[in-house]
């Protein structure tokens, strides 16, 4: 009986060691959304949810979280000016290990390019999609808020 709390221990530090670690490469161009020239077409913003264990007796609903679009050029600018400017993280950055949601950005182009970014709201609040992986996403939920878009509220 005493092996199941040590397996369990293990098996957590296994799944925390590997989330601290993860790095997912964006799709699309970031250098053109980070380019002074990008023209936008449209924004949609879409809260993820968590991976939690399933609960027994429990039943998937299978609802998504809901897509938020924009297609105000100046908003989406600032969004895409706001998420180019996040510092990339220093070598022995330490995060905390909580959970939170995340919001996944697609932006769309004149040209038809689309860059997606993944950002968390919690821990180092890193974002994936721009190349080398941001952190510190404040002013990035700041411009989301601004143009009356889903962000985490302020912590």
């Amino acid at each position: 009986m005493r092996r199941l709390p040590a397996v369990s221990g293990i098996l957590l530090l296994l799944v925390a060691a590997t989330a601290c670690g993860r790095a997912e490469p964006g799709s699309g161009d970031a250098s053109a959304l980070c380019s002074p020239g990008y023209e936008p077409r449209e924004l949609v913003d879409r809260p993820l949810q968590p991976a939690l264990p399933s609960i027994p007796g429990r039943i998937p609903t299978g609802d998504q979280p809901a897509e938020t679009r924009t297609t105000d050029a100046a908003a989406i600018k600032k969004i895409a000016a706001a998420a180019c400017s996040l510092p990339t993280p220093p070598p022995d950055i330490a995060c905390t290990l909580e959970l939170g949601p995340s919001y996944e950005l697609r932006f769309l182009d004149t040209q038809g390019r689309t860059t997606t970014l993944t950002a968390a709201s919690f821990g180092c609040q890193f974002v994936e999609g721009l190349g080398s992986r941001r952190y510190d996403a404040k002013p990035l939920w700041e411009a989301l808020a601004a143009a009356g878009l889903p962000a985490p509220r302020p912590r």
